[in-house]
């Protein structure tokens, strides 16, 4: 597939999924628990309708792929897969039945592994921003080419942490410029890669492979890093019940905040 064959493809998933979930933002229903997914966590009704809508184009596409996602784990589409299709229906589930306005599609292309991620690509449902990258080719929002900021300073760093549950790893609050949580990883790392933040860190053990997949590669083509706690580069097979645990950067203070990521 070319470039502008896999942002056609994303596209239309994530348009569909827009025009099936608009009638549930901020209601009740939407929120309401049908089962849980194939990740552990519970299926809404806001997801099942995003994953359903996504699965209609894809089936309609006709070409062959392994499907996976966080609701469904895998489905193979068509015969003989030519690569795998992650996605995450609604990342921010909660963010959209609530109406708080951040939540996104990620969506990402490789083949069994986050290393060998080839696009990424991510809509915000909220304002239409869509965030894509090609690997070797770069990262660009709304077709316009991002890079992270090039702040190299603890103290002058703006820094995405999830801190608040038990056994967690946060970055000492006290050492940085600020400190947020938006609830949408995918689209936090994005943040992250066009420069709005300088970093984004979940020690939780809770992130899986939907979450992270698409943005990863968004940030690394931004001249970002990401890596696990240990500052290993991420190995993780595609399966929705692997959890991983992250800091990503803009590279200039990487090994700063590694040292500086302590047990709460």
């Amino acid at each position: 597939m070319t470039k502008s064959q896999y942002f056609n493809l994303c596209n239309d998933v994530t348009s569909e999924i827009k025009k099936a979930v608009s009638g549930l933002i901020g209601k009740p229903e939407a929120g309401v628990t049908l089962r849980m997914g194939a990740d552990g966590t519970p299926t809404d009704k806001i997801d099942e309708v995003a994953e359903n809508a996504a699965i209609s184009v894809l089936e309609d596409d006709g070409r062959s792929m392994l499907f996976v996602s966080e609701e469904l784990g895998e489905k193979r589409i068509g015969g003989k897969p030519e690569f795998t299709f992650v996605l995450d229906p609604i990342d921010g589930t909660f963010n959209a039945v609530n109406n708080i306005p951040f939540y996104c599609v990620p969506i990402a292309i490789g083949k069994s592994d986050l290393s060998d991620i080839k696009y990424g690509f991510v809509k915000n449902l909220v304002n239409g921003d869509i965030y894509c990258a090609e690997k070797g080719k770069g990262a660009f929002l709304n077709n316009r080419k991002i890079r992270v900021s090039n702040v190299s300073e603890i103290s002058k760093l703006s820094v995405l942490s999830y801190s608040h549950r038990p056994h967690a790893m946060a970055i000492n609050n006290h050492n940085v410029r600020r400190v947020r949580i938006y609830g949408s990883a995918g689209l936090e790392l994005c943040y992250v890669a066009s420069g709005i933040f300088d970093a984004f860190i979940d020690m939780r053990g809770m992130l899986r492979i939907t979450d992270i997949a698409a943005s990863k590669i968004i940030l690394e083509e931004a001249g970002g890093t990401i890596t696990d706690d240990k500052g290993e580069l991420l190995h993780t097979p595609l399966d929705v019940k692997k959890r991983v645990n992250v800091i990503a950067s803009n590279g200039f203070v990487h090994d700063k905040l590694l040292e500086t990521c302590v047990e709460e």
